[in-house]
């Protein structure tokens, strides 16, 4: 009889990340959860919400949306009805986030006893900490992720009633993780700075399954289009840290000097209604694709009409994103205009890999997409270099392989592995 697949709970409380969702934070779970299972282990998800419609089987493994439950609504319900004023709508929001704790702890004591818990690994929310103390509890590594200063976030584009419960809440999980992983760099002080032990915090970047693409070199995808167009194409949530409103300025310029360029978007925000009026403004909204949301499954598809795919974030000191798109542009084999700041400039190399300007400097987003239409030999060298070296260091399959080794070193630390449950 062949060694049982290892037991992961993957957790996430968050509401506004849904699994089988579209925006990048929902991606970023399914393809771990894929690579996982590829790589070995068997996941039951347990979540705070589940994209409406969709059917169980097209989710990326078996899930538990808390949420959906008779405790979960009734005690949502129960704190939003009465809140009428912003102020009391921002308590009654987080106070429903504290609650949904009892209904994650319930879900993870039912699937430890009918399926057996070998390691629990969070997707860290702001007000989770369920998972972190039940995984103490019956002592299975716990392994966090954390992919921004969320309490910091809160404050800063939203509204936070009580920071002093949120940070208690980051401070206790982050002291109770036996492995903390982060996308960047710039986010291991942060954590160690609030809580976590330095020497089990991890930089594991985002990445992309080279599989689910299929590459073209840009020579030869100009030369297979049946017009002169020439796609500018970009892919994310159109919300201003991601620079969008910097390629909307480069477009109008872009447009003046030729009127063979496109603009593709993928993707949907609270942006898109003010960059339609500027195009609309400068006439050229006719030559704008806004796709909205899109089906992690469409991705593939619409990055392959592209002949230059930007990430036009902004200058930020701070800037700890390990940017997805990066990452899906690298394997799509398109040529890339990005911004040199954090994690990019790190990944990318300038001439080599892609073009890198300096953030949110729209002269230099200008020059560098005409470089690519006017240079397609160096468009496919980078783009040939960048794929080649995604396919090396940045797969969700490597990712999945360092977290279960992880796991693994864990298990071994805390000696004799629990006993099997029945049915597992």
């Amino acid at each position: 009889m062949g060694k049982r697949r290892t037991h992961i709970a993957y957790v996430c409380g968050d509401r506004g990340v849904p699994i089988g969702g579209d925006k990048g934070a929902s991606t970023h779970i399914a393809e771990m959860t894929y690579a996982l299972r590829e790589r070995g282990a068997d996941l039951h998800i347990v979540a705070a919400r589940v994209q409406p419609g969709l059917e169980p089987d097209s989710l990326p493994a078996p899930t538990v949306d808390v949420s959906a439950q008779r405790f979960g609504r009734q005690a949502r319900q129960l704190v939003l009805d009465g809140a009428r004023t912003q102020v009391q709508r921002a308590r009654a929001t987080e106070a429903s986030g504290v609650i949904l704790n009892q209904a994650l702890l319930k879900a993870l004591e039912r699937l430890d006893r009918d399926w057996g818990i070998d390691a629990i690994y969070e997707r860290y929310s702001l007000w989770s900490h369920a998972a972190a103390g039940f995984a103490r509890s019956i002592g299975v590594p716990f392994v966090l992720e954390v992919n921004a200063p969320l309490v910091e976030e809160q404050m800063r584009y939203r509204r936070l009633e009580n920071r002093a419960l949120a940070e208690s809440f980051e401070s206790y999980v982050l002291r109770s993780a036996d492995r903390i992983f982060v996308p960047a760099g710039a986010l291991v002080d942060h954590v160690v700075a609030r809580g976590a032990h330095r020497p089990s915090v991890h930089v594991v970047p985002n990445a992309a399954d080279p599989r689910r693409f299929a590459p073209i070199a840009p020579s030869v995808r100009r030369r297979e289009k049946h017009n002169r167009d020439f796609v500018i194409g970009f892919l994310g949530t159109l919300k201003p840290w991601h620079g969008i409103d910097r390629l909307a300025r480069a477009y109008v310029s872009l447009r003046r000097r030729s009127d063979s360029y496109r603009l593709l978007i993928v993707g949907d925000g609270p942006l898109r209604r003010s960059l339609a009026r500027t195009f609309a403004d400068a006439g050229c909204l006719d030559t704008v694709t806004f796709t909205g949301a899109v089906d992690r499954d469409e991705v593939a598809s619409y990055l392959a009409q592209m002949d230059v795919a930007v990430a036009p974030y902004p200058r930020d000191p701070r800037f700890y994103f390990s940017p997805l798109k990066i990452y899906e542009y690298m394997a799509a084999g398109i040529p890339i205009v990005a911004s040199d700041v954090g994690q990019i400039g790190e990944v990318l190399r300038h001439r080599k890999t892609a073009l890198l300007h300096r953030p949110g400097v729209v002269r230099e987003i200008v020059e560098s997409i005409e470089t690519v239409k006017s240079s397609p030999a160096l468009a496919d060298r980078i783009t040939r270099e960048a794929r080649a070296l995604l396919c090396r260091r940045y797969t969700w399959n490597r990712n999945a392989d360092r977290v279960l080794s992880m796991i693994e070193t864990v298990r071994r630390s805390k000696g004799t592995p629990r006993p099997r449950r029945s049915g597992s």
